[in-house]
């Protein structure tokens, strides 16, 4: 069996996606042959750089402007349309990739790769078995072509939303979840994992996260934590934001906060961090959200671009998996949740109920089951 996965470069959460079906696949067949590719790097390096840097331009600098263009294209109207129009004049390049693999099945990651491939299958250029994989917990408009033959999306009522807003077949929309890699949704003992990292087993534990982007926000909200002394210990990545870093570095030696903060580049082992902690203030990107989920870590949202990350924080909120804390008062809202034990309780629990650890096996049951082949892998 040979899997085509297109990721893309718009934020962390596509490519992250990929690569955990990409690892899964392999683990349950090991004969299969998966190929990940960046779809969008694929057609040019024009059109990819046009399209990543003008998401990240308009979610990080004018992010009410990104908000309203998510909003109309999330309608059949004159701009969807003409969005849809552009990125389908993209198709013919795309295809050449695919030829290149020749693939039993493919995945699509990303909104404009689904639309692209379902003007290929309209007009019998290929006939591979698709799955469009929404990596939010909100549905889009731009995901949708009637010749997608399945979608996979994170909780049941997107799929009640793509059926009634966007007329797709019942019975091509399953609520799998969102893939994530098995050493997120392993059971670990949090003690061993704190030895190794040089972490304090016996104190409440808070990891702060950049995002993709390396939004400096969490500065701020050090900042307000830190203040809070010994009382917490504090787990800070910054991603590959090596000014934010090394800000953080700094002013962590201004105020002596070091004996209680363990600053991180760069990790590649974030779901040891996310295991040991108590509680994560972070941005909602969708596989950030779905990782803090697999590890029954409830979140404390500082920021989120209208759009598909606005939309995650509503569908948390409630869910009662995550609060959204306020620019001065976060750190006496963070205090106060983790000062009521049976609420956060609670709300780990909901992040437990919410995930869906096995996604991405099931993803590939679903590719056996669109090819026709239901011989399920180890």
């Amino acid at each position: 069996m040979r899997f085509l996965i297109f990721s893309a470069s718009t934020g962390g959460g596509h490519k992250r996606a990929a690569a955990a079906l990409e690892e899964k696949f392999k683990a349950v067949n090991p004969e299969s042959t998966v190929y990940v590719v960046d779809g969008l790097r694929s057609i040019g390096k024009v059109y990819d750089k046009t399209v990543c840097k003008g998401y990240y331009i308009m979610a990080t600098k004018t992010p009410k402007v990104y908000g309203k263009f998510y909003k109309i294209t999330d309608k059949n109207n004159t701009m969807y349309k003409a969005v849809m129009k552009s990125n389908a004049m993209m198709s013919e390049k795309l295809l050449e990739t695919i030829e290149q693999y020749n693939p039993d099945v493919l995945i699509a990651c990303h909104p404009f790769i689904s639309a692209m491939v379902g003007k290929l299958k309209r007009q019998g250029k290929i006939q591979i078995k698709t799955i469009s994989l929404i990596t939010d917990y909100d549905s889009h408009r731009t995901y949708i072509s009637p010749y997608i033959d399945a979608y996979v999306v994170a909780e049941p009522q997107m799929a009640k939303k793509l059926h009634e807003e966007y007329g797709v077949d019942e019975t091509k929309v399953y609520p799998l979840g969102i893939p994530t890699f098995d050493k997120f949704n392993k059971r670990v003992k949090r003690d061993e994992i704190c030895r190794r990292e040089g972490l304090d087993p016996g104190k409440t534990t808070v990891l702060l996260m950049a995002g993709s982007f390396g939004v400096t926000g969490v500065m701020h909200f050090y900042e307000q934590l830190a203040k809070e002394g010994n009382n917490l210990q504090l787990i800070v990545i910054t991603g590959k934001n090596e000014k934010l870093y090394e800000k953080l570095k700094k002013h962590i030696a201004e105020l002596g906060t070091g004996d209680f903060t363990k600053l991180l580049y760069f990790v590649d082992n974030v779901e040891d961090y996310m295991h040991v902690s108590d509680l994560i203030v972070t941005k909602p990107g969708g596989l950030t959200v779905t990782e803090s989920l697999a590890c029954g870590l409830p979140m404390a949202i500082y920021s989120a671009f209208p759009g598909q990350e606005l939309e995650n924080v509503k569908f948390l909120i409630s869910q009662n998996a995550a609060i959204f804390i306020d620019k001065d008062l976060g750190a006496q809202q963070i205090v106060s949740l983790l000062n009521a034990p049976r609420a956060l309780e609670e709300m780990k629990e909901n992040c437990h109920r919410l995930a869906h650890p096995q996604a991405a096996r099931d993803i590939y049951d679903l590719a056996m089951e669109l090819t026709g082949n239901n011989v399920k892998g180890n």
